[in-house]
């Protein structure tokens, strides 16, 4: 089907002109109107593809008031058509971006132009605007059809292992731990993928609030202590005295924080060695930061796999890392939002000898 025009133009010569030139490449004139008031008649009329606007036209409405109706009811590229290039005018259309800006007198390349690219655009535009929508109802899927029932089974399992519900036997409580880590793991991957969607959209909330980094950390190595029993891997704290009360959002921080050394004991082998230190830095950059350093004995990641490490979906991907799953967004959430502290994350990495991932958290005016 070819694309359907309506032209607005109050000189008819010149309106006649522009529907030739396109009727020669195929498009369709649906209507072509002198005056605002009509071509706002003829474009509910038609809802045409596009629409070729000039800016000043009869009537009491000028074409930059025509175009700012379209957008309040219809998504139509507009490319305006002006003997008119003051910067005025320009600053008053640019308002209702336009796909596009033709100056009289012009040739035809010139229009045809200008057309192929608005429609281009406008489709490319209307493609992503889907995508966004067909995420939004993904997320909302994961959101309340996915999470809010595994949170049922995780509290449920949790109320039978204590014998909340009656006894169990020893099997029993070995089938209902294997339930309870692997519900946790998806709830962690679930999480993740909401946290780094909402922070590419821009709707993460940071909810800063006075903390104590020591106290935040101490607490963060007991949470993670049981995971390196497991393996019998030594998990050393060293977190320095007296260090100073912070403006963070410590749910966010608790959570980068626990991934992180999370990380760093899942690709640990076993007898392995994690050490998390934390120190107050005076001098960097002239500023005050607080340094969080992880480092382990773990597997190690390859030069050439360190550039794309904070990359959504992205592992360091060798035969050993590979066994340990995963989806590659918690580094990659887990950076944003450092950043969006005023912070940064470095990390140095030996394959088959150890990384160190170290995070750098401004102190500011607490």
């Amino acid at each position: 089907m070819s694309v359907q025009v309506v032209i607005v133009e109050d000189e008819r010569l010149v309106a006649q002109d522009i529907a030739q030139i396109l009727r020669d490449e195929g498009y369709f004139i649906c209507a072509i109107a002198s005056d605002g008031q009509t071509a706002i008649e003829k474009i509910l009329e038609f809802s045409p593809d596009l629409v070729l606007l000039d800016i000043r036209i009869k009537g009491e409405i000028d074409g930059i008031d025509v175009a700012k109706f379209i957008q309040s009811f219809c998504d139509i590229p507009i490319v305006y058509l002006s003997a008119f290039s003051d910067s005025e005018t320009l600053k008053r259309a640019q308002l209702t971006n336009p796909m596009g800006y033709v100056v009289k007198p012009f040739r035809s390349e010139q229009l045809l132009t200008t057309i192929k690219i608005a429609l281009t655009t406008h489709s490319s535009k209307q493609e992503k605007n889907q995508e966004s929508l067909i995420k939004s109802k993904f997320l909302s899927i994961i959101r309340d059809e996915l999470r809010n029932p595994l949170n049922a089974i995780l509290g449920f399992s949790e109320c039978l292992k204590g014998e909340m519900l009656g006894s169990v036997n020893v099997e029993q409580v070995e089938a209902l731990q294997v339930i309870n880590s692997s519900g946790n793991h998806l709830l962690r991957l679930i999480n993740n993928i909401i946290d780094l969607s909402m922070l590419e959209a821009g709707q993460f909330n940071i909810q800063f609030g006075l903390m104590s980094i020591s106290s935040t950390c101490q607490v963060i190595v007991e949470h993670i202590q049981k995971d390196a029993v497991k393996k019998q891997i030594n998990l050393e704290a060293k977190i320095q005295d007296d260090l100073p009360l912070m403006l963070l959002d410590e749910r966010r921080i608790f959570k980068v924080l626990v991934d992180l050394l999370g990380n760093a004991i899942k690709f640990t082998q076993e007898h392995g060695h994690v050490t998390l230190e934390v120190t107050h830095e005076h001098q960097i950059e002239q500023k005050s930061f607080i340094r969080i350093a992880i480092t382990d004995t773990g597997i190690g990641i390859s030069p050439e796999n360190l550039h794309q490490l904070f990359q959504p979906f992205s592992q360091a991907d060798t035969s050993l890392s590979r066994k340990y799953g995963g989806m590659g967004l918690g580094l990659a959430s887990s950076k944003r939002i450092i950043e969006l502290h005023g912070g940064r994350i470095e990390v140095a990495s030996e394959l088959g000898v150890g990384s160190c991932f170290t995070v750098y958290l401004p102190c500011g005016q607490a």
